[in-house]
């Protein structure tokens, strides 16, 4: 099972992926791993490393999602 890195922005609307609000083009895409732990070791770090830059990086956060197998 892979696990995929998903960026989220805050927005007027709520919480929405980085695909969804079209930033994937511009860098902001998910990243698979192989798994969980890989998966959730980097969010930890970009979620570190994001409350330690200005006050507008609350509005972004890191979370591991399950990718789904497509046929």
């Amino acid at each position: 099972m892979k696990w995929a890195l998903v960026v989220y922005f805050m927005t007027a609307s709520g919480w929405q992926s980085a695909e969804n609000l079209g930033k994937d083009k511009v860098g902001w895409s998910s990243i698979e791993y192989d798994s969980y732990q890989e998966c959730i070791s980097k969010a930890k770090d970009f979620n570190s490393f994001r409350a330690s830059l200005t006050e507008s990086a609350n509005k972004m956060k890191a979370k591991c999602e399950r990718v789904e197998k497509t046929t």
